[in-house]
């Protein structure tokens, strides 16, 4: 009870409870939607969306190279509207290239998926959005404006779900999933903006002189950590793509659904604390040299959440989803159960993964991102070569994944505690 006051009484704390509290409340949204969709969509389906949506999940974390974090960091205020224009500019070129990339590949030069030729339009109008939205969040980040970032998430997760829900009844298909998407994001979006908005001016008048000097002042974000954070993206998106190679797109579909209840709550939730851990960590080590307070208070609160979470994911979640989404569909709740392990010591790692940018060590963040990618790989190979089934697929990712966030978490721990010559 000590513990659970401690947390309530200060601001590090009511910040995290703020934005955690949008997660759950669209976590709920999703869940309730989550049964329809699966009674409405098929599992190809599903499984082509989870494809098309994987280009956001593998490029739009990187879209505005990055710049977007040193907006919450900036101590120069005159040095933000530079480094916003500077990310838009970047965001539309890198849009424009990964469309081309993921989206020419796979719907365009593959004859089974031309049938589905649209999904590059949606692919570039929504990494154009993530990047919008990326550095609006900075932005309300960087003025603690958590409970707008708290309430557009659930403005948005509401349009998303029950956007699709009425476009599939009307039997729009792969094309409705992706436009209630499309306009999910755009939810909330004038919001969201109330505070940057009297500055437009300010941005587009920022020269090309100063969107130089902002760049080489944080080239560390593109040169290690975009690479290091793409590595990370591409080891969990590369999951669809080696599933869909290895097992099919109803395979892929069943996942899709997993990951939506299980993956896609727990990243937001673990994205939306390293906000408030990444600002608070950074004012604690300008004054101090390291960040233990903010690590310990962090990592304790995560575990609170993590570990009952993963005890009873892993003992109902295949029962559960028999029940909840229908007849077979206990598949994915075994998908669960085999994951869920992995995903709470994820959701703690990811948020502290912060640290490393905090004491500026992008290059060993990149090295430890890229310790996900050659496992991904590696897990691809031997279940490729050894003929493994789905389950024994994500077993063996399980255990792989899990040993290197172990690793990651106890490196970043050294900084916190400040072990280490500067």
């Amino acid at each position: 009870m000590n513990l659970i006051n401690k947390y309530k009484n200060d601001g590090f704390s009511n910040a995290v409870i703020t934005l955690i509290s949008g997660s759950l409340l669209a976590q709920v949204i999703t869940m309730l939607a989550a049964p329809l969709l699966t009674r409405i969509y098929s599992p190809k389906e599903l499984g082509v969306y989870a494809l098309i949506l994987t280009a956001e999940s593998l490029f739009g974390s990187i879209i505005c190279g990055r710049y977007d974090v040193s907006i919450v960091s900036e101590p120069s205020k005159n040095k933000i509207y530079p480094l916003i224009k500077l990310s838009l500019l970047i965001t539309i070129i890198f849009s424009f290239v990964a469309t081309i990339g993921y989206g020419f590949f796979y719907f365009i030069l593959k004859e089974e998926y031309r049938s589905y030729s649209y999904a590059v339009i949606f692919i570039f109008i929504m990494l154009v959005l993530n990047g919008l939205l990326r550095i609006l969040e900075a932005y309300n980040n960087r003025y603690k404006e958590y409970k707008v970032m708290s309430s557009v998430y659930v403005l948005k997760t509401s349009f998303q779900n029950f956007g699709a829900i009425m476009l599939g009844y009307t039997k729009f298909g792969v094309l409705g999933l992706l436009f209630s998407h499309t306009v999910g994001m755009l939810a909330g979006l004038r919001k969201q903006s109330t505070t940057l908005r009297p500055h437009f001016k300010e941005i587009w008048a920022s020269s090309m002189h100063e969107m130089k000097v902002v760049m080489k002042n944080h080239y560390r974000l593109p040169l290690f950590s975009a690479p290091a954070l793409f590595a990370n993206r591409f080891s969990y998106a590369s999951i669809f793509l080696f599933i869909e190679s290895l097992f099919g797109l109803a395979i892929l579909g069943y996942y899709s659904i997993s990951y939506k209840v299980l993956g896609l709550p727990l990243t937001v939730m673990s994205n939306n604390v390293a906000k408030v851990f990444y600002q608070e960590a950074s004012r604690e080590y300008d004054e101090t040299g390291k960040f233990v307070k903010s690590f310990k208070r962090t990592s304790s609160l995560l575990v609170l959440i993590a570990v009952p979470m993963v005890i009873v994911l892993y003992l109902l979640a295949p029962i559960a989803f028999e029940i909840v989404f229908g007849p077979g569909w206990s598949e994915a709740g075994v998908y669960v159960q085999i994951l869920a392990p992995m995903f709470g010591i994820r959701f703690i790692v990811n948020t502290v993964a912060y640290g490393l940018q905090v004491v500026k060590k992008q290059h060993l963040e990149l090295g430890l991102q890229l310790l996900f990618t050659l496992g991904s790989v590696c897990c691809y190979v031997i279940s490729k070569l050894l003929d493994f089934n789905i389950n024994q697929f994500l077993m063996t990712l399980t255990f792989v994944f899990s040993v290197i966030y172990i690793i990651y978490y106890f490196s970043v721990m050294k900084y916190a505690f400040g072990h280490y010559k500067k």
